[in-house]
């Protein structure tokens, strides 16, 4: 049994399209939680607020790192979020010089709010490109029946002559 529409494999296709759901798939959030501690770890250490050297591991970390999903979905399980675990494995990922300074001033919310917005913006985009074509084909369709006939219509019935 599916949990939304869109995970169902019967309506699926109805409510979403193949880039929406990999823009919203876990493994892209996960990506974009990921995008946020490597942009908040350069801006600390361009401003001093942490280590240089710490800030490059992180963000060198937080990019090629591979996060491990089924402990990510374990630790979300037993407490709501991933982002605790997520942390736990970037820190071992940059490194004992660094680990003290993954995360450093932010919350959970903090990094899962900035992350959904970066899925926002891009299915945003997506749907953009989605309503560019939607409006060059109906533009087609109008150019194709300028001289298609159609019955008059009042608010409620068509008109009777």
């Amino acid at each position: 049994m599916a949990f939304s529409p869109t995970d169902s494999r019967l309506y699926g296709d109805l409510f979403s399209t193949t880039e929406m759901a990999a823009i919203f798939s876990d493994e892209s959030a996960v990506q974009r939680m990921l995008q946020v501690e490597a942009a908040l770890a350069r801006v600390q250490a361009r401003l001093g607020i942490i280590p240089p050297e710490a800030g490059a591991r992180i963000n060198t970390a937080a990019q090629t790192f591979q996060p491990d999903m089924d402990a990510l979905a374990a630790s979300t399980a037993r407490v709501g979020f991933p982002v605790i675990e997520l942390v736990r494995q970037l820190r071992a990922a940059a490194g004992p010089q660094a680990a003290d300074y993954v995360h450093y001033g932010a919350t959970t919310q903090d990094i899962m709010d900035t992350a959904r917005v970066l899925q926002i913006r891009q299915a945003l985009t997506e749907l953009g490109a989605m309503l560019k074509d939607c409006i060059r084909a109906l533009a087609d369709l109008a150019g194709a029946h300028t001289a298609t006939l159609m019955v008059a219509r009042t608010p409620v019935s068509y008109t009777h002559l």
